[in-house]
């Protein structure tokens, strides 16, 4: 009854899908944010990843990431699963915390035919001297016996992408010059990544008929993540006095000039080298049984499911000090690509002028374990000449949550110089931006690095970073009860579902208050806290058919989606000595987002294959989570210090049309009759009302009195493809287009006036972060060369689409990666071969 879209696995991997999220972002209403070439957060229909689900075989999983819900589905192979089922609209027997929507993954089962396939492939993306990817996939499948009552499923898949990134990340500024504001770039990362990324996992399922009706069942999918690699950081700096602008050109003081401000600070150079080794884990089981005993059903299930991430996103790093006085110029006459000039002849890239500043050790794990059991009977009954199912049940889902953080840092010792001449490596990326920035500066090798810090113990001090540490350290345990009735009833040509839900969540947290002293660590003191609430969830859906083949829903269900956990922990860290006073302070009162979710689509289907969709969903919420700076007031703990806290806000709405259009064109003459279209555009608005006391994280102002967007709302979103299957030959385009949208509120609100104003203002340097529009390019060919055994091609991210941020306008950027096309090459093979 309920709103849902189906990618079966032909359809997932007929265009290079590596992962999960890939595959999804296909959909209509579905915006990705990607990182490193890839999709990693689902986002359905302008909501942020936190207000959608995802599930594993119905069954929650938990992020590997500690401080969010989000669940990153580049962490799982797309060669996993039999299909993905992306619930948009609410049914009271599915779990709650789906206001955008529910991503199930669907693992496979054993069919009486048997199954066998495989598929290897290998690649090649054009970047930094040519980096190689390579994947495997299997999948087993047969019942056995003599009436096949026993199923058994095993699949596996592979994949290793060396991934070579050139990334640019300049920080945003105003100055002032002549009494006037300008645009400028304080600082700029010249960022060079090499990646290896594997990921691989394990899907299979066991089950047995007892009889006809009565079947017993175990599935379950692991899949681990490796996303490793190397970076290597150069950052120029500006000099704080502007000496004089020229169009697009701004030039600064060498402040050993006679007419240099007394305040003048040069330009310096800086450089860093880190290591990432984070590991990613989700792990999910499942048994149960399904009884139909005629005109009842009875099912009952538990599962446990697990997630981890070890090395997170804190890295190893070493910073060196570079050149500490060099007058540096910028040229802005590309804005997407400040470039920084020497003007006093410096060597910037002079290995012997890095001394070595510091190196951090981090350790960082997050883990997350659910235990969940339901069960639930439905019903078959008449009443009068109307035929109905009544459905009711029950689920407790048990989480428990921590994270833990052991950073170290080593500082040399007094007297104790190391330079970046000593430990260089062989790493080059002579291609960097296209030669924008020229050569790009020689490169450290880690191993050496490390062999430099052991070699040399006396010479370095170990400052344990034991602020961070104790402040990034939690526990949650969070369990939920829910409970549900629903009933589904025909009335003529018109079916009617009704349900309501009631979840009662109760949460408990530990976690520290840091005690800062004059910027140092001062003491840590165990702080705990609680929640609980109660909602109750109605839905209603209704199908009507218009004609033979035409079909008309409409559909109501009240949504919700929970506090990140980073957020509702009762953590604070106090440090009396900053100006003003600080205070970063957790809110176990955070009340969970809920939603009102209205939907009316439209579908008609053609004969013989094709359907064309087209709908109008509106989404009230209340309480949605911002963070927010105040001012302490008098006669409260803490009096006069500047509060960080995530708060509930007021309400915010989102409205959107979607239209999808799925057609085989077999009417078409001759040749041509193999062509098809898949294609769909979304567009969705929405508007936000601040606290009046929102600060987006700066001190000061009135709070915001516009309405932008909500955050990960994009305006247009679309996906054009192309498909055409005739005889041996099959082959997939597809283009998918995301508008920018808002990734975090960063404006801060003075007046009307300056709101407007075209550097001070909301557009400029200073507002809110947004994600870049983004369109790619995919193609992907096969060819039956016998039987079950295909060549299959593809080309990804042909267009060489950048990923990135800007602040205010895209003239403005905070980061812009660009990873190349990627072409693949490889074999299928299936007993199913059709």
């Amino acid at each position: 009854e309920n709103i849902v879209q189906i990618l079966p696995s032909k359809v997932i991997t007929s265009l290079p899908n590596t992962n999960v999220a890939d595959a999804v972002g296909r959909l209509p209403s579905v915006t990705l944010e990607r990182d490193e070439g890839e999709g990693k957060y689902v986002q359905i229909r302008g909501t942020e990843p936190r207000l959608s689900n995802v599930t594993i075989n119905g069954v929650n999983v938990p992020s590997p990431e500690g401080n969010v819900r989000n669940i990153k589905l580049d962490v799982i192979p797309s060669g996993l699963v039999d299909r993905i089922e992306v619930n948009k609209t609410l049914s009271a027997n599915q779990d709650s915390d789906a206001i955008g929507g529910s991503v199930n993954l669907v693992t496979r089962t054993a069919q009486n035919k048997p199954l066998l396939d495989f598929g290897l492939q290998g690649g090649y993306t054009p970047i930094q001297g040519g980096r190689p990817l390579a994947g495997f996939n299997g999948d087993f499948g047969q019942r056995f016996g003599a009436n096949k009552k026993f199923g058994l499923m095993l699949g596996g898949a592979y994949d290793y992408n060396a991934r070579g990134i050139d990334d640019l990340e300049p920080t945003q500024a105003i100055g002032n010059f002549n009494g006037q504001p300008i645009a400028l770039v304080s600082s700029e990362d010249l960022r060079s990544y090499s990646y290896y990324r594997t990921r691989y996992g394990f899907a299979g399922g066991l089950d047995y008929n007892i009889k006809d009706g009565h079947n017993v069942y175990l599935k379950g999918l692991y899949s681990d993540f490796h996303d490793f690699g190397e970076t290597w950081v150069y950052t120029p700096n500006y000099g704080n006095s502007i000496k004089s602008v020229s169009g697009s050109q701004i030039t600064f003081f060498d402040c050993t000039e006679t007419n240099a401000p007394a305040n003048c600070a040069p330009g310096f150079m800086q450089y860093r080298h880190y290591v990432r080794r984070p590991d990613q884990q989700i792990f999910s089981v499942l048994t149960g049984a399904r009884h139909d005993l005629s005109t009842t059903l009875i099912a009952y299930e538990v599962s446990g499911s697990r997630a981890h991430n070890i090395g997170g996103q804190d890295f190893p790093t070493t910073h060196f000090s570079g050149p500490p006085a060099v007058n540096l110029a910028q040229d802005l006459s590309n804005p997407r690509r400040p470039n920084f000039k020497v003007l006093d002849g410096t060597n910037i890239f002079d290995p012997t002028q890095y001394t070595l500043a510091d190196s951090s050790l981090p350790q960082q794990r997050s883990t997350q374990l659910n235990f969940q059991g339901s069960a639930w009977a439905a019903r078959r009954y008449t009443l009068g000449s109307h035929y109905g199912t009544f459905e009711f049940g029950i689920k407790i889902r048990d989480a428990h949550k921590t994270e833990s953080e052991d950073d170290h840092i080593l500082a040399p010792n007094s007297g104790s110089t190391f330079t970046l001449s000593q430990v260089l490596g062989t790493y080059t990326n002579s291609g960097y931006y296209d030669g924008t920035f020229g050569p790009y500066g020689p490169s450290s090798d880690y191993k050496k690095i490390h062999q430099l810090l052991l070699s040399n113990p006396s010479s370095f001090s170990d400052a344990q970073a034991l602020a961070v540490n104790a402040g990034a350290t939690f526990e949650a345990s969070e369990r939920v009860y829910a409970g549900y009735l629903m009933n589904s009833i025909g009335f003529g040509k018109m079916r009617l579902q009704t349900g309501v839900r009631i979840e009662a969540t109760d949460a408990s947290y530990n976690a520290n208050q840091v005690n800062l002293d004059n910027g140092a660590f001062l003491s840590a003191v165990p702080v705990s806290g609680s929640s609980g609430y109660i909602n109750v969830l109605p839905s209603i859906q209704v199908q009507y058919p218009l004609g033979h083949d035409t079909n008309l829903r409409l559909g109501y269900g009240r949504g919700l989606s929970r506090p990140n956990f980073a957020d509702i922990v009762p953590s604070k860290i106090i440090d009396p000595n900053t100006t003003p006073q600080t205070l970063q302070i957790g809110n176990p009162a955070l009340k969970p987002t809920t939603a009102n979710n209205y939907d009316i689509l439209l579908e008609h289907f053609f004969n013989p294959l094709g359907v064309l969709q087209g709908g109008f969903f509106y989404k009230q919420l209340t309480d949605p989570i911002y963070p927010t700076v105040t001012l302490l007031p008098p006669g409260v703990p803490n009096a006069g210090f500047r509060q960080q806290q995530p708060i509930n806000g007021p309400s915010a709405h989102i409205a959107g049309v979607e239209v999808s259009w799925d057609q085989r064109l077999s009417r078409l003459p001759g040749i041509l009759s193999g062509l098809g279209v898949s294609a769909n555009y979304s567009y969705t608005t929405s508007q936000v009302t601040f606290p009046a006391n929102f600060s987006a994280g700066v001190l000061g102002g009135e709070g915001r009195i516009d309405h932008p967007s909500l955050q990960r709302q994009a305006p247009n979103t679309w996906n054009l493809g192309m498909t055409y299957d005739k005889a041996r030959f099959s082959m997939r385009f597809g283009v998918s287009h995301n508008d920018a949208n808002i990734f975090a509120y960063g404006f801060q609100h003075v007046d009307a006036q300056t709101d407007k104003d075209p550097i001070l203002g909301i557009k400029g340097p200073l507002g809110d972060q947004y994600l870049y529009a983004h369109t790619q390019f995919d193609v992907q060919g096969s060819y039956r060369m016998y039987k079950g055994l295909s060549l299959v091609a593809y080309g990804l991210n042909l267009s060489n689409e950048v990923f990135g941020f800007y602040t205010g306008s895209p003239i403005y950027p905070n980061q812009r990666e660009y990873y190349r096309p990627t072409v693949s090459v490889g074999l299928r093979w299936s007993s199913r071969a059709e």
